[in-house]
């Protein structure tokens, strides 16, 4: 695969919107963007919260953005992880990217054959602290799609 088109973002969709569903039982949004962050899939399920739809994409975004799933961005950033230096963290990163950086776990970036980023994937709806049930997992769902 060397692009994410419609077609395969539509598959990582449906995949994704089932595991919420019928594993997560929680209605949530889910974006697909390309290598540079444009968008080429977005779904919101019925009953999910109207952010959901902007955060989805902007974890999508973030994770293209950064090449890395946001999950590890969210701990870059979480004050605990300060080291002995100033700047060993990423709180300065707060509010930057005009605002489109978004940090929260639910982003996971899509590579090639050459491990090459080539699009992401983001949700965002799902209440975390449910062990294993989490935006990150309806993502993941989402990237297993595209091996089957």
């Amino acid at each position: 695969m060397k692009e994410l088109t419609l077609e395969l973002a539509m598959k990582m969709i449906e995949s994704a919107e089932r595991w919420a569903r019928d594993i997560a039982a929680s209605p949530c949004s889910i974006a697909v963007v390309d290598k540079a962050g444009a968008i080429i899939a977005v779904h919101r399920m019925d009953g999910a919260g109207m952010a959901t739809t902007d955060i989805a994409i902007e974890k999508a975004w973030t994770a293209v953005a950064f090449k890395m799933p946001t999950l590890m961005g969210s701990r870059w950033l979480d004050p605990r992880n300060i080291g002995k230096l100033l700047g060993d963290h990423a709180v300065g990163m707060i509010g930057r990217g005009r605002g489109r950086l978004c940090f929260i776990p639910g982003g996971i970036p899509v590579t090639n054959e050459e491990n090459e980023v080539i699009g992401a994937i983001g949700c965002s709806g799902v209440p975390s602290g449910v062990g294993d049930i989490s935006d990150t997992s309806v993502s993941q769902a989402g990237v297993t799609a595209l091996y089957d």
